[in-house]
């Protein structure tokens, strides 16, 4: 019993080379659609850190725990590395950033832990992490400084600590 074969070899080169050029361009329409996607995330998260700032009126000043785990709005260089926050760096980095989409909203904390294009930078906003943490632990320990000290003034007072004043 003989097969036999419903189309030449050239046929089905041909065919098969068009379902490749399909799948090719199936593929890059995904990519590009992945990397819009990409683009969008990291302008909402920088828009959206951008509105934090305005809403909470603070500007960037990081007198809380919340202010320093608020993702920030970070300007990026070609290769990815830090420039600065987007508020704080030249005008032609801030506008290269928006219209390039070399931005994202990241905390403080995270921005640390990528590579920055100049330290110079990079320790300008370490020392304001450092002191805010170091403010933040000055107010937890004086915190707890005074509930020590009510409860030795109540214990002396011979009321038990338990009940309100």
């Amino acid at each position: 019993m003989a097969i036999e074969a419903k189309r030449t070899p050239q046929e089905a080169r041909a065919a098969l080379a068009k379902r490749r050029a399909a799948a090719d361009a199936r593929a890059k329409a995904a990519i590009e659609a992945l990397r819009a996607a990409g683009d969008l995330r990291r302008h909402q998260a920088a828009a959206d850190a951008l509105e934090g700032l305005l809403t909470r009126a603070t500007g960037l000043r990081f007198g809380t725990l919340a202010d320093l785990l608020a993702p920030q709005p970070w300007a990026f260089d070609a290769d990815g590395a830090v420039l600065g926050h987007l508020l704080t760096v030249d005008e032609d980095v801030f506008l290269a950033a928006i219209a390039d989409g070399r931005l994202d909203g990241l905390p403080l904390g995270e921005a640390f832990g990528l590579p920055w294009a100049n330290l110079e930078e990079r320790a300008a906003w370490t020392r304001v992490y450092a002191d805010a943490l170091r403010a933040l632990a000055d107010e937890a320990e004086g915190q707890m400084e005074a509930q020590n000290r009510r409860a030795s003034l109540l214990h002396i007072a011979g009321q038990p600590k338990d009940e309100p004043t």
